[in-house]
């Protein structure tokens, strides 16, 4: 209060005098808060830097919660009671279901894909594949996702996608699959290569190019993204068969106990198969 009477607002001098006057415990104690926040705001600042560097190629694990265990995705989800049509679909004409888990500018997806073009000529009959491409969602960019190989890698999963719906068979697709991965850098980048390798494979160019153009082609990435969030992986190449986590390349084979050959592929999608057309001759080979 000053001479007038009236209440003096307090000042810089005042709070110095202030803290100053406050008892040695508490200025140490306000300290040691002060670096502990440090420490913390540091820690996650790291741990961001950590998980963006580990994107690329399928290195983030996202969570799931179905992304620990066996990798038995149907048997898990039956065991909670959920039942999604649109993640494991039963195959047209009860065939083997393959699922690749990938990025289309990868070279691990290639390895895989590469490795396939020997199993689908042999198995092609009994057997599906679907295209499950690993990138995250995002509504603001220009294909309404983020690929970790860039926006050609968006476009490249979007032709793929395209290809496969519009396939006349699944060998067709793989012509047109295996005409893109022989010019690898050129993936989503070189509009007139992909046309050529569709015409070459025997795909119908009208119907590939509507869809790869313009909003379906969109929404089979935003399903494609979607069922490999649900599924939990992370890590391009994974190969599914019927549901389940079969083997994994990723810089090297991994996790594939029944070995990862064409052969070996073939034998397992050939004991996988129940339904009623015969069997490929080449099936006689793994009783």
């Amino acid at each position: 209060m000053d001479k007038t009477g009236l209440i003096k607002p307090k000042g810089d001098n005042d709070r110095n005098d202030i803290e100053a006057s406050m008892p040695p415990q508490r200025t140490a104690t306000s300290s040691r808060c002060k670096a502990r926040l440090l420490a913390t705001i540091v820690a996650i600042v790291v741990a961001a830097a950590v998980l963006l560097s580990l994107q690329l190629c399928g290195k983030l694990t996202a969570w799931s919660p179905f992304s620990i265990g066996s990798g038995d995705r149907v048997a898990d989800e039956q065991s909670l009671g959920i039942y999604r049509p649109d993640i494991v679909a039963p195959s047209r004409d009860d065939k083997v279901q393959v699922e690749l888990f990938v990025m289309s500018r990868c070279p691990d997806a290639v390895k895989v894909e590469t490795v396939f073009s020997e199993v689908i000529p042999a198995v092609y009959s009994i057997m599906d594949v679907q295209l499950n491409f690993i990138a995250k969602l995002d509504p603001n960019s220009t294909l309404e996702a983020h690929c970790g190989h860039g926006e050609a890698e968006c476009r490249g999963n979007i032709d793929e996608l395209c290809a496969l719906r519009h396939r006349g068979d699944l060998p067709t697709f793989w012509r047109f699959l295996s005409c893109l991965n022989s010019h690898f850098k050129d993936i989503g980048k070189d509009p007139d290569l992909t046309l050529q390798c569709a015409s070459n494979a025997g795909l119908d160019t009208a119907a590939f190019l509507n869809c790869a153009t313009q909003q379906e082609g969109r929404d089979l990435l935003k399903q494609s993204i979607e069922n490999t969030e649900f599924a939990g992986v992370a890590r391009s190449a994974t190969v599914y068969i019927n549901g389940k986590n079969r083997c994994v390349e990723d810089g090297g084979w991994r996790e594939c106990p029944g070995g990862h050959s064409p052969s070996d592929f073939i034998r397992d999608i050939c004991a996988a198969y129940k339904g009623s057309r015969p069997r490929p001759s080449i099936c006689a080979q793994y009783p």
